[in-house]
């Protein structure tokens, strides 16, 4: 495996060669539930597993979901139920988050933040129960006490996660941002030295002919032999990826310090912090850039889920290219813009072709509306102003001829009032009509 990222993923390697000093590490497998696949988005619910062979090592654990034995005699989560668990392996905590689930989230999730007497909360919509939530300063801080306690006398812990689609890969920035957001970042930098992609682990360690499919229902058929596994919750998605990983790195599963035969494995493909937040600014200004070219594609978002995943593709292209809205206009004014399109690796021709004249016509229309300015506008502009005047000249007229009206109708008024004046001196009475 070369170790590149495919699909636009900055182009960074995933192994580090010197990031991890040699060692002893312990292996905790975590997952997160999001309320996006953005940069922006935050953690709503964080699961772990952790295998150490100091199994009558209690560590409390405040967990966010109570439960039930399922078949497998694992806890089944029913989300509303506050229980005080003491399972060393396991660690569950829902966080409140300040933005609400995207529409995609609350169906993978079934998660979503409704108000109940001006609070917010979250609510499993399976079961239509509230869940038991932390702030997310709370919840990473006891994380991390957490985190602590597994590592006891080890130099540090690996985290691995499963995510087999690496293009859209958030699972460590979205955290290192939340701990940034903190001050967070140093304090945990001396409990987790590394993270690790199980996906690099089982495509290079598996067997080829067996997988052929990384994701996690897959290869809990493929690898575990087993398709009524639960992966509902973010902790049954963590014991599943560790069960894969002891079948994938050894096939004896009565080892018994599979954690260390996991670490000694797992090292190799694992990442040191300050790598990923040389990501994850990588990702920010990539991300800052894309938005920049909101105004080229913002028309073709409304066309349609195949238009909008395609020009979202375009403009990632782009931005990887190293370019933004800025650059692309000064290039349109240098008479550059198309030499430099043509530079822009994008491997399906069509989306190619559909790059340049999006962005030519686009900057073409932008000149042309500077230099020529829309006649019917300014003629429009200029009758309305006449017309207005026009209206306003007519109804001055009225009103003099309504003043004028006004004008006679008083003096027959008080030539009527005069005669009949004279009437009464005369002494004659008003004749009445039966």
């Amino acid at each position: 495996m070369n170790g590149v990222v495919e699909n636009g993923e900055n182009k960074m390697e995933d192994k580090s060669k010197s990031g991890l000093p040699a060692g002893k590490y312990k292996v905790v497998i975590y997952d997160f539930e999001t309320t996006g696949k953005s940069l922006v988005d935050e953690i709503c619910h964080i699961g772990c597993y952790a295998n150490s062979p100091k199994q009558e090592e209690q560590v409390p654990v405040e967990n966010g979901d109570g439960g039930e034995k399922d078949t497998n005699g694992e806890s089944e989560t029913k989300p509303g139920k506050e229980q005080q668990t003491t399972d060393p392996l396991v660690y569950s905590q829902y966080i409140m988050p300040h933005r609400n689930l995207s529409y995609s989230a609350r169906n993978a999730h079934n998660l979503v933040v409704v108000s109940m007497d001006h609070q917010r909360m979250l609510r499993d919509t399976n079961s239509g129960r509230l869940v038991k939530t932390k702030s997310e300063i709370s919840a990473l801080q006891d994380w991390m006490k957490w985190l602590e306690k597994v590592k006891d006398d080890c130099d540090g812990i690996i985290l691995v996660h499963h995510a087999h689609d690496k293009a859209r890969d958030l699972q460590v920035p979205l955290l290192l941002i939340s701990l940034a957001r903190y001050n967070l970042v140093q304090r945990f930098s001396t409990i987790v030295k590394g993270f690790c992609n199980s996906v690099n682990v089982i495509s290079d360690l598996g067997d080829k002919s067996l997988i052929t499919s990384l994701s996690l229902r897959s290869l809990c058929k493929t690898v575990l032999k087993d398709t009524s596994l639960s992966t509902r919750t973010a902790s049954h998605r963590c014991r599943r990826i560790h069960d894969i990983l002891v079948q994938v790195v050894n096939d004896s599963e009565k080892e018994t310090d599979n954690n260390n035969l996991i670490a000694d494995k797992v090292s190799a493909y694992a990442t040191s912090v300050p790598s990923e937040e040389a990501k994850v600014r990588h990702l920010e200004a990539l991300q800052k850039a894309q938005y920049s070219m909101r105004p080229i594609f913002v028309e073709f978002f409304r066309d349609g889920y195949k238009m909008r995943t395609r020009m979202v593709g375009i403009r990632r292209c782009l931005a990887e290219h190293g370019l933004d809205y800025a650059k692309l206009t000064d290039l349109a004014k240098q008479d550059k813009l198309i030499a430099e399109l043509e530079k822009v690796s994008i491997e399906d021709p069509d989306n190619k072709t559909l790059m340049v004249n999006t962005v030519k016509d686009h900057f073409k229309e932008k000149s042309s509306a500077k230099k020529n300015p829309s006649s019917p506008t300014v003629n429009g502009a200029s009758e309305h102003v006449a017309g207005e005047g026009k209206g306003q000249g007519d109804g001055g007229k009225g009103q003099e001829d309504g003043g004028k009206s006004q004008e006679d109708g008083g003096k027959g008024k008080e030539d009527g009032d005069k005669g009949r004046g004279n009437q009464n001196a005369n002494g004659d009475a008003p004749q009445v009509n039966n």
